[in-house]
């Protein structure tokens, strides 16, 4: 499952915490304004801004000479202290301001030249003077020099295990140009929806249903994304669901999907997509039923951990049936991992470019279309390849970013990361940046 809490994020709406992270987002912005269209030439508030926000990562500046109250109010002095350091440790000195580029007076994208990259950002300021900052995201980085060698040496030097794969696909199976741990499975929180776009992509090739079909909102996961809020009974189409379901990981579209699809004929997919070891994830769970067994009492889960598969689908079916989520605490999933060896979704890196390389070859225009609304990119690469789809997963303890990714000059390529601690969290976004740098390598 993901969540979405970053650096200086705090989205008051009920969206699921855990399912609604843009995993490219590392500093991220609190009550930013929309931007508007693009102007020429930044105005002296936003240049200002950019100028005050590079001393800050020089160490010249203190947050609360810089950031608006409500900012400092959510991210802690020393959590901003820490990403500055942990940016320098991986782009070296700051070196100044490369220029801003403004979308209106109170917001634009800045470029700061470090010793070793180019660090875009988006910036949002307050519109009255002393114009303090109230959004700060992190878009991407341009690192000078880079290569698969470094990106392979940073993830094996990450706590817990990692799996890696950079695959070129072409008429045959998919073949490894990188990677690290690829057949090792780990827990791939939301990456496993991909699963379900697969067989309901099948079913429409098929005959069976048709993206247009229309179906009621019939239940609610965690949290509920947008498709929770919506009256019960409400109609919406398998596109629409299907959409909300990649694009933000919306839980409850997810779960209605997975019913309409049915969960036997998903399970089956997993195998003919290429995951080596299905049964690991059968019963499939939907995201509610996962949260109930994350949170279940110890008693209850020795019961789910000693029955087979068969005893699991009767518990499925009774004991976890129709529970209501807003008894689920979501708070728990904002700590230390929770059952993460046992109760997830399970693939290897070189699991999902399989997976990756099916959707390929065997899906159909709209579920490639799906795929690719969320590139999980920084802007700054989302125009560098011709195409672009993505899935990404996390819970505390778990991240996992896969895309498939065709190069402009024609090359299609599947890229997969999965990072897995059960002692503690993962740094979502340090996986994020090495992430971006993999696909950016691809070119």
């Amino acid at each position: 499952m993901e969540r979405r809490e970053g650096f200086a994020y705090v989205r008051a709406t009920g969206e699921d915490l855990m399912l609604k992270r843009l995993l490219v987002v590392l500093l991220v912005m609190v009550a930013a304004p929309v931007l508007a269209q693009p102007q020429p030439v930044a105005s002296p508030a936003l240049r200002g801004a950019a100028e005050r926000v590079v001393a800050l990562l020089r160490g010249e500046a203190q947050p609360a000479a810089i950031f608006t109250p409500a900012f400092r109010a959510q991210v802690p002095e020393a959590q901003i202290q820490g990403v500055i350091a942990q940016f320098t440790a991986q782009y070296g000195a700051v070196q100044g301001l490369q220029g801003v580029d403004p979308a209106s007076a109170e917001a634009g994208v800045i470029h700061i030249r470090y010793e070793r990259a180019i660090v875009h950002m988006q910036l949002a300021i307050e519109p009255a003077p002393p114009h303090l900052v109230q959004g700060l995201q992190l878009t991407g980085a341009d690192m000078a020099g880079d290569t698969m060698e470094a990106v392979l040496a940073e993830l094996g030097a990450l706590p817990g295990q990692v799996s890696f794969a950079v695959a070129r696909l072409g008429d045959g199976a998919p073949v490894l140009t990188s990677s690290l741990g690829p057949d090792r499975a780990l827990a791939i929180g939301s990456t496993y929806k991909l699963f379900i776009l697969a067989e309901l992509s099948r079913q429409v090739q098929a005959g069976q249903r048709r993206w247009s079909d229309v179906v009621a909102v019939d239940r609610r996961s965690l949290a509920g994304g947008i498709v929770g809020g919506l009256p019960q009974g409400a109609p919406v189409t398998l596109h629409t669901l299907a959409s909300l379901m990649i694009s933000i990981s919306d839980n409850s579209a997810t779960d209605i999907l997975l019913h309409v699809a049915g969960r036997e004929n998903v399970e089956r997919m997993m195998a003919t997509m290429g995951v080596r070891d299905p049964a690991r994830n059968r019963p499939l769970l939907s995201t509610l039923e996962l949260g109930l067994l994350k949170t279940a009492p110890a008693i209850s889960f020795a019961l789910w951990q000693q029955a087979d598969e068969a005893t699991r689908r009767q518990l499925l079916a009774n004991e976890y049936a129709a529970r209501d989520p807003s008894r689920i605490n979501i708070a728990l999933f904002a700590g230390n991992p929770i059952r993460i060896d046992s109760v997830e979704w399970f693939a290897s890196a070189s699991d999902l470019t399989r997976v990756m390389d099916w959707l390929r070859r065997h899906a159909d225009e709209s579920a490639r279309a799906i795929l690719a609304i969320n590139p999980g990119l920084p802007p700054q690469q989302r125009g560098s390849h011709a195409y672009a789809g993505f899935k990404g997963g996390s819970e505390p303890g778990v991240a996992n970013l896969t895309y498939l990714v065709r190069t402009r000059a024609g090359g299609w390529y599947a890229v997969s990361l999965g990072w897995n601690n059960p002692a503690a969290p993962v740094d979502e976004n340090r996986l994020a940046g090495l992430a971006a740098r993999a696909v950016m390598l691809l070119r």
